[in-house]
């Protein structure tokens, strides 16, 4: 049992230390270059590292059944942010095209932290959050999008780790028949951390 708490408090600390890092190599790299495109820059890569990162982290500490939700997750977000773009066709404020909404870059970057706090808990997804949330506004100084944009992605993305996403949980129940010869009845024993 001892052991299996140790484990666990590594495991928390380096699901910490992923989003933490990422956050501060957002800063260090935000600090040397300044200019927008540059920023524009910063978003495009985050809406890809994070997912990659997320998915990395649960391959790496062995939780299979994480990874996969996690990438189940991220499918149905993908998919559901470009068939709304296709059916909404709202214009970008650049003009460009009319595929607008929702975000695609912020649906990626919120769909890792949506799978955080699934997952894991709020505790831990808050540094992946303020990292989405960052690349959402790359995504509005580059006129790419609106935040009501944005807000979408968020919420297919937070839609898509509800549905498709089982918290971690500590807690353990094993239920086991009972037959004595007269007496018939199940037997609970749970652990609760």
């Amino acid at each position: 049992m001892q052991s299996t708490k140790t484990l666990t408090r590594i495991q928390t600390r380096g699901l910490a230390r992923v989003a933490g890092g990422l956050a501060v190599s957002v800063a260090m790299f935000s600090a040397v270059h300044t200019e927008a495109d540059t920023e524009r820059e910063i978003g495009d890569v985050l809406s890809y590292a994070m997912p990659a990162a997320v998915l990395g982290f649960e391959l790496y500490r062995g939780d299979k059944e994480g990874a996969w939700q996690f990438a189940t997750s991220f499918s149905a977000t993908t998919l559901a942010t470009e068939a709304l773009k296709r059916a909404t066709k709202v214009e970008r404020p650049d003009r460009t095209n009319d595929l607008s909404f929702p975000s695609g870059h912020a649906a990626r970057a919120f769909s890792a932290a949506s799978y955080i706090h699934r997952r894991h808990g709020w505790e831990y997804a808050l540094p992946a959050y303020a990292l989405a949330t960052y690349v959402g506004h790359t995504r509005v100084q580059a006129k790419r999008h609106r935040w009501c944009d944005i807000a979408g992605a968020a919420a297919v993305s937070t839609l898509a780790a509800w549905w498709l996403v089982d918290p971690k949980s500590q807690k353990k129940v094993a239920i086991s028949p009972l037959y004595d010869g007269e007496f018939v009845g199940i037997a609970i024993a749970a652990r609760f951390r």
